[in-house]
């Protein structure tokens, strides 16, 4: 046992020690009638002690319905929704956006989530508003802080947190306290996750260790009670990530970001309440193949034959942007209406370190500027027999540039790149987009009530579908962008009934999307338009579709038993080619069982998934088929006095050695075909709230 796991465990000896003698009187946990399902909105559960540590948020959000994730490392982990990932799903932590400083997305939006410093997490499914910004085909993660609603407590007041297991996270101790006064509150939080390499259920070693420190400060002012105004600070640091996924380990990453927030509701006629925010996400990363493992060596025959080859690539990401929603109308219709700006700046390079001092090998971003402009208006309309009606539009401009296409470094330049793969050179990008929605929803007797909707989204290219200029003298090693990309056009149908009742919840929905210029990552084998037949990496555009069924269920057996079960499907299929696309999930789902008492809950869960084998052969991101798997997880907790909980669990009781379909290879394991799962781990965390 790790010894910040020993740790975490004194720490937890002393607290139900504490909490045992605080007092004779336990604090009650109500029992409340099951919460009701929605399909297309789902949210993790509230009490969330029936799982060890996540690693990030991707990892917290792969327990919903329907959300499946792509592992790299220990960290990094990939949002999956209804088969989309990347920059189909659109991310914001508490109001703004982050991107990523990896080109290799060793951190995607949602691992930028101190998921113990959010209130509430929800993920949208599919397109259900237009007010959070362009594209979001896939859905849209939504991570909030509210401050202003701990605040109400008055005084100070906060908790403390400990976490440790004995496989892979080893300790996660957080702090988190806000003081309120009547027109004002300052809350402060810090979180230091220590992470070793964890074993997979063969007991094989999976390199995955990370430390993460986080902070921040929240300041808000309540002049009143119906407005707001609110800054917070926060600053996450990353250090020795190691990713067998990849080709490179990142030995340190720091994000600042900083957000502003104004709230007011108004008795004006015509104008119901005023909502703005405004951020800035400032992401620096840097990853190498020698401060973490052990270099390449430059092959026989080369001048430097058996000399380390040392590679190390400095990236940053810095995202800045801000929306305004008003809310106008009364009565039976209500209309949110605004403008949104997202402006996004990215570079980055591969640098040889041979000689100690940085030689640009390659502009991986060439200095990119993605800037999106968007203006909307979305309306509720309550119908008659309990029905509503939901209709919006909204329209962004695209502006597109590179400032690095001609900087010659050792290898080639970018445009030369593009000319080489496209036979054009890159040249700024402007596009107008039209998007919209309409949905509707109707409650019918007997606790049923029946949901549809359709949807238009528009998703432009990202740094590096457009951009990226990965070169190599190994033809196959290339990985070019492609600056004429067409966007991508999502047509979208969704439809579902839920049932509700005391002691039944039940929740079915099918969607679909027809895309146009769907946007690929191919290799080049002289297709239409790409010029070259070498295995590079290219992107190209197709058409695809997407479709499937969600159904999840909770049941209650008795005043304390609940049982829940859930089941996804998607099918995604290149209809330009006839082939499947690679990395989407095969059909997966849970069965839970859970036992709530007044001071004390017990539970159970199998998560599981069956064969993937309907896979993209042709493309390098498919790992090759996928065995179906099922693991068993225990969880239990109980409150200690009026101060404590105590939550514990084994995941993974079994040990079973498995990988998600979607996971990437690991290329440091010749065992193991992909970044498998962690076996066995036992958890235990204590709360205390004061």
């Amino acid at each position: 046992m790790h010894s910040s796991f020993k740790s975490v465990m004194l720490f937890l000896s002393i607290s139900i020690a504490v909490g045992s003698a605080a007092g004779d009187e336990l604090e009650a946990v109500l029992v409340e009638g099951l919460l009701p399902i929605n399909p297309n909105a789902a949210e993790p559960d509230a009490y969330n002690g029936t799982r060890a540590v996540a690693a990030d948020g991707a990892d917290f959000l792969r327990q919903l319905n329907g959300v499946s994730i792509s592992r790299f490392g220990g960290r990094g982990l990939e949002l999956i929704v209804r088969g989309q990932s990347q920059t189909r799903l659109n991310v914001l932590l508490d109001g703004g956006y982050v991107h990523g400083g990896c080109p290799n997305r060793m951190d995607p939006p949602a691992s930028w989530a101190a998921l113990e410093t959010y209130e509430k997490v929800t993920v949208l499914k599919g397109v259900q508003s237009l007010i959070y910004g362009a594209g979001g085909s896939g859905g849209t993660v939504i991570f909030e802080r509210d401050t202003r609603e701990l605040a109400l407590d008055g005084g100070v007041h906060g908790r403390v947190a400990a976490l440790g297991t004995d496989n892979g996270i080893s300790s996660d101790i957080l702090g988190d306290v806000v003081a309120a006064a009547e027109k004002g509150y300052l809350r402060a939080f810090a979180e230091i996750k220590n992470a070793d390499n964890y074993e997979d259920g063969d007991g094989r070693v999976v390199r995955s260790s990370f430390d993460h420190r986080q902070g921040g400060v929240v300041f808000g002012l309540t002049p009143s009670a119906t407005r707001l105004i609110e800054l917070t600070l926060e600053r996450n640091d990353f250090e020795h990530a190691l990713y067998p996924g990849a080709g490179m380990d990142s030995p340190e990453e720091q994000g600042d970001f900083y957000r502003f927030r104004y709230r007011d509701e108004l008795a004006a006629a015509w104008l119901n309440s005023i909502s703005f925010d405004s951020y800035l996400s400032d992401v620096d990363h840097l990853m190498d193949n020698y401060s973490e493992r052990e270099a390449a060596r430059y092959p026989a025959g080369s001048p430097k034959a058996g000399q380390p080859m040392l590679r190390a690539t400095p990236t940053r990401s810095k995202t800045s942007g801000g929306r305004l929603v008003l809310n106008s109308g009364d009565g039976d219709t209500t209309v949110d209406w605004g403008l949104d700006l997202q402006h996004n700046e990215r570079s980055a390079v591969l640098n040889n370190m041979d000689s100690g001092t940085a030689k640009a090998l390659s502009y991986l971003w060439p200095d990119v500027t993605i800037q999106q402009f968007g203006i909307f208006a979305e309306a509720t309309r309550k119908l008659a027999a309990d029905g509503t009606l939901k209709f919006g539009l909204r329209v962004d401009r695209m502006d597109a540039s590179a400032d690095r296409l001609n900087d010659k470094p050792l290898l080639a330049s970018a445009n030369m790149a593009y000319k080489t793969y496209y036979g054009i050179e890159a040249e700024e990008v402007s596009e107008t987009n039209v998007g919209g929605l309409l949905r509707y929803e109707k409650g019918l007797a007997n606790g049923f009530s029946v949901f549809t909707g359709i949807s238009r989204s528009i998703r432009v290219a990202d740094a590096t579908e457009r951009y990226m200029n990965k070169w190599n003298m190994t033809e196959a090693m290339r990985w070019v962008g492609n600056p004429a990309i067409e966007s991508e056009k999502h047509h979208q149908l969704d439809m579902g009934v839920i049932k509700t009742s005391d002691v039944l919840q039940l929740g079915l929905t099918f969607f679909y999307d027809d895309v146009s210029d769907y946007i690929l990552r191919d290799s080049a084998r002289g297709q239409e338009g790409i010029l070259q037949a070498d295995g590079a990496d290219i992107y190209r555009n197709v058409d695809a579709e997407f479709y499937g069924i969600e159904a999840e269920g909770r049941y209650r057996l008795s005043d304390n038993l609940d049982l829940s079960s859930s089941l996804a499907s998607v099918h995604a299929t290149n209809t330009t080619d006839d082939r499947p696309i690679a990395q989407t999930p095969p059909l997966n789902g849970k069965i839970q069982l859970d036992y709530m008492a007044s001071d004390w809950h017990a539970g159970g869960r199998v998560r599981f998934a069956s064969k993937q084998d309907r896979i993209d052969s042709l493309s390098k991101q498919e790992v090759g088929e996928t065995a179906g798997w099922g693991v068993l997880d225990l969880y239990g907790g109980m409150e200690l006095g009026t101060m404590f909980s105590l939550r514990a669990g084994v995941d993974n009781v079994l040990d079973k050695a498995y990988a998600e379909h979607a996971s990437r290879s690991n290329l440091l394991d010749p065992f193991a075909i992909k970044v498998n799962e962690p076996g066995r781990t036992l958890w235990v965390k204590v709360t205390a709230e004061f």
